[in-house]
């Protein structure tokens, strides 16, 4: 297991520099700082992309950006006074991780309850009510549901001091990926139902209920954790549109205010890497999970 554990964090360290090397190329494809801002004088727009190094070539820029990012520098801004990145990001990003795991976690824990139900009463009344739910709550955007919210009912949304207004972007975030868990949930389910090994676990005498929990949910929870780790990318990135939607101070206003005049790169490039280490980190740990619930995966 430990030695598992070890080749499984050694490989997500090429993956984080892939990921970065994508993330920095596509940022540099977008419009220079300081060229497009009129109010800067020649010689201060020069003297500027000087102390940037955006006058370098591009693998040296990249090179001294995993130089920094190693020691948690995600560079400067290149706008609003030119504060540090990480300081940006470190203000406002416990709202958007708040936001981002509870919702995450309503998910998954509603999800996981309903697929539990809907297997067990399959092609019954609770099925078919859980399965008509999950199917409206995936078809429905969760920002149209926000923008409803917003309009109609703003003391759900509107106020994120309180943990009452809190309740509603988490609930709508937590919608959008919750039919995922129930449908992944369900078809395990009903897979390990049928398995051979229930069948003799029930012909020997061991109860239902027992049979349910030890073999069937246990078994039925690989598929589902296996899953969790890209679903929480679908999250995080969801959660920018709610936060955006609901007026929640999280990390989106930055990254969104980074994209207008003058860009602001460097907010651009930090948010994305932290966002995509954020979920390779997320689906190691779902890979972690899943080793400790079936021990046989670490003897490949």
């Amino acid at each position: 297991m430990l030695l598992y554990i070890v080749r499984r964090i050694l490989w997500i360290i090429p993956v984080i520099i892939i990921a970065t090397l994508v993330s920095f190329a596509l940022v540099k494809q977008l419009p220079q700082p300081f060229v497009g801002n009129p109010h800067l004088a020649p010689s201060v727009r020069s003297n500027l992309t000087k102390l940037f190094g955006l006058d370098d070539p591009w693998y040296v820029q990249y090179g001294h950006y995993l130089t920094r990012l190693a020691t948690g520098d995600l560079g400067i801004s290149t706008k609003n006074g030119y504060p540090q990145v990480v300081q940006v990001i470190a203000e406002t990003l416990p709202t958007s991780a708040l936001l981002g795991l509870l919702g995450f976690l309503f998910a998954l824990i509603v999800g996981t309850f309903g697929g539990i139900i809907s297997s067990l009463w399959a092609n019954r009344l609770p099925d078919y009510g859980i399965t008509i739910l999950s199917t409206l709550f995936f078809a429905v955007p969760s920002f149209l549901v926000a923008k409803y919210f917003v309009e109609y009912l703003p003391t759900w949304t509107i106020d994120w001091d309180t943990w009452q207004s809190r309740v509603g972007p988490i609930v709508i975030l937590g919608m959008s990926i919750m039919p995922y868990f129930t449908r992944i949930v369900r078809a395990s389910m009903l897979e390990s139902l049928q398995s051979e090994y229930v069948v003799t676990a029930r012909s020997k005498g061991l109860p239902y209920r027992k049979t349910i929990i030890r073999h069937v949910v246990r078994n039925s929870m690989i598929p589902m954790v296996t899953n969790a780790g890209p679903l929480f990318g679908f999250v995080v990135t969801g959660s920018f549109i709610i936060e955006r939607i609901c007026a929640i101070p999280g990390v989106a206003a930055q990254f969104i205010s980074a994209f207008q005049e003058p860009l602001d790169s460097n907010m651009i490039l930090g948010t994305t890497v932290l966002v995509s280490i954020t979920v390779i980190l997320a689906n190691l740990f779902a890979d972690l999970v899943v080793a400790w619930i079936d021990p046989r995966i670490t003897n490949d």
